[in-house]
Parts: C-alpha cells; sequence; structure tokens
C-alpha cells in the first residue's frame, strides 16, 4: 500500500494556525472525507519535550525500531551515502547558529545559514584533529550536513533541528552521561571555530557565523527492519527525512517495498505568510494521493504535526461517501 507522510512539525505557529483556520487546503480536506481513521497516536503530556517528532516516532513504530526516544537517522544515512555502517554508532551533524538573547539561546534556522562548500570544508579541517584525538570519525554528506561516528551515540538523545528553531534550545540540547562526551567534543569546536576565518569573514559581510553543531539521529542501525520502504523524499526537507530516506532506499531488502512519499513545507515555525506554503502542500498531497490511488485503488495518509500523528485509510471505491466530515486544516490543528 502506497503511504503519504504529511509533516508539519516545523511549522507550526500562530501564523500556521492562522493560516489553517482559512481553510485552504481544499484538495485535501476532499480526500480525507472519504477516508477512515485505521490508527493514531495518543495525546502525549511531553510531546513539548519528546526528542522524536510525531512524524519521526510514526516512522520508527513501522520500522520496528522499538520504544527509544531516538532512531538511527544518521546510520541510515551513512548507509546511503555508500559507507560502511557495519556495528558503529551514527549521527547526523549540522553546522549550526545559536543567537545570544536576553535569557536564552535561540536557534536560526540552518537553512538560512546557506553555508558554501569552501567554507564547511574549511571549519571541518580546523577541527579534525580533536575528532581524531578523541575518537570520532566524521564524514560530511554536503556543505550544511555531516556525519559523525562514535560509540557514545548510541545512548545520546537528540532532537531534529527544526524543533528547536526559535525557542530556547535548553530543552533540546543532548543531556545525560551518554552526552558527555560530545559536550566536551563541541566545547573544544566552538574555541577553534570562534575566531575561525571563515567566521570572521561571514560577519564582516553580515551573515551568521558558525558557531556550533547540532546532533541529532544518534544510534546503530538493527540488523533488520520490520518494514521495506521506498522513499520519495523529493518534497522532504528535514535532515532526519532525508537521511531515512537515502538509508532506507539503499537498505537490501528481499521483498516488494512499499511506496513512501514524504510531504514537509519548506516554511518553519517563524511567522511567514503561509498562504502560499498551504497551496503547494495541497497540490502536492493531492497528486500523491491520486497517484496511490490510480496504483492499487488503496493509500494510507499520515498527518503528524507537532504533538501526535494519525493515520488515513483512502479507497478509491469510496469516492461516493460525500456526506463524510474529516477537514485536513481542522485535523492538522489537532496534531
Amino acid at each position: 500500500m502506497h503511504t503519504i507522510l504529511i509533516d508539519t512539525a516545523a511549522v507550526t505557529g500562530p501564523a500556521w494556525d492562522a493560516a489553517l483556520r482559512r481553510g485552504v487546503l481544499p484538495r485535501l480536506n476532499r480526500a480525507l472525507r472519504l477516508a477512515d481513521i485505521v490508527a493514531e497516536e495518543a495525546p502525549r503530556a511531553d510531546a513539548e519535550a519528546a526528542w522524536l517528532s510525531p512524524a519521526e516516532r510514526w516512522l520508527r513504530a513501522e520500522l520496528g525500531l522499538g520504544d527509544a526516544p531516538r532512531a538511527p537517522w544518521g546510520a541510515l544515512a551513512a548507509l546511503g551515502h555508500g559507507l560502511d555502517v557495519g556495528d558503529a554508532a551514527w549521527a547526523l551533524a549540522l553546522p549550526v547558529h545559536l543567537e545570544l538573547g536576553r535569557e536564552s539561546l535561540s536557534l536560526d534556522d540552518p537553512q538560512r545559514l546557506q553555508l558554501g562548500a569552501d567554507e564547511a570544508a574549511a571549519l571541518l579541517d580546523a577541527v579534525r584533529g580533536l575528532l581524531a584525538d578523541d575518537g570520532w570519525r566524521i564524514e560530511p554528506l554536503q556543505p550544511g550536513s555531516w556525519l559523525l561516528a562514535h560509540p557514545s551515540l548510541a545512548e545520546v538523545d537528540s532532537a531534529d533541528p527544526a524543533r528547536a528553531i526559535g525557542r530556547n534550545v535548553a530543552s533540546w540540547m543532548p543531556g545525560g552521561d551518554a552526552a558527555r562526551p560530545w559536550r566536551r567534543l563541541l566545547t573544544e569546536m566552538q574555541m577553534v571555530w570562534q575566531h575561525h576565518e571563515v567566521n570572521e569573514a561571514r560577519i564582516a559581510r553580515g551573515a551568521a557565523d558558525v558557531n556550533t553543531l547540532w546532533l541529532h539521529g544518534g544510534g546503530r542501525l538493527p540488523r533488520t527492519l520490520r518494514g521495506a520502504f521506498a522513499v520519495d523524499a523529493r518534497d522532504a526537507h528535514a535532515a532526519w527525512a532525508l537521511a531515512a530516506a537515502g538509508g532506507l532506499n539503499a537498505w537490501p531488502a528481499d521483498c516488494a517495498r512499499a511506496p513512501l512519499r514524504v510531504l514537509q513545507p519548506a516554511a518553519t515555525r517563524l511567522d511567514v505568510d503561509f498562504g502560499g506554503v498551504l497551496a503547494e502542500l495541497d497540490a502536492q498531497a493531492a497528486q500523491a494521493i491520486d497517484a496511490a490511488l490510480g496504483a492499487d485503488g488503496v493509500a494510507r495518509v499520515v498527518l503528524a504535526g507537532e504533538q501526535r500523528w494519525i493515520a488515513f485509510e483512502l479507497r478509491r471505491a469510496r469516492r461516493w461517501r460525500v456526506w463524510r466530515r474529516a477537514d485536513a486544516d481542522a485535523l492538522l490543528r489537532l496534531v
């Protein structure tokens, strides 16, 4: 069965809620009025502090990865990148900028950093010695995304950066004994980068400097997965989703892969005009649902927001049930 995962965790906020109240998802609304709810995550009292977003929790459950507050997105990215993953624990490491406010540090949107390839290479070269001395392995994926491997990463809880954008990052930074090696290394890296020529040049031209690395998706790859997916991530933007897609598509499978389309708005939770964002999401979702129904007559749609996820099943034969009401805009406000 085809699955369409609509993940809006990164775009929640007052402006997003206001846009949803205007009812600007007409095609997705029509589709979900014909759908049945087949599964849903119970409301979580700890949703604000949960390390994994609802979309991540849904995919982790589909893959049979257990209930730990982490998922091996870094190891999947390494697999998708053609690296010998072995039994090592990997994590995603994203160069980011933390902004010092009156009382706290907040995370700038990593997409706005626009780190150039030469800049990323110079910053990475400056800390390779530190990494090697402490037994860390680092592999660049692209200028704005690196991979780290270290035994300690198997037990480090971390959050996707989209969950911390514009917020006090204190609740989203890795803590506990398992993260001590990471925190020690990060402090040393920050000292090296503080007056690095790349950052000095960025500040001089009015750009944000790279003053830390954001860690996410640590863990080891399991030997087996419960589900095999062929992931279409052309409309995904989160680092974890792109990492998972690369690894799952490269995973050796001896059975048919279930198609999974991931849709994630590119905008963040910052207050912007979401009219165009929602119009694009509506078109993408409608196209994906029509393609799924055309392929085998059935589709699963998972709405995942900041709090929880809800899964629907839609069948082509039910298109006459026009009396049903399941407005997508109202549902997205609930998740």
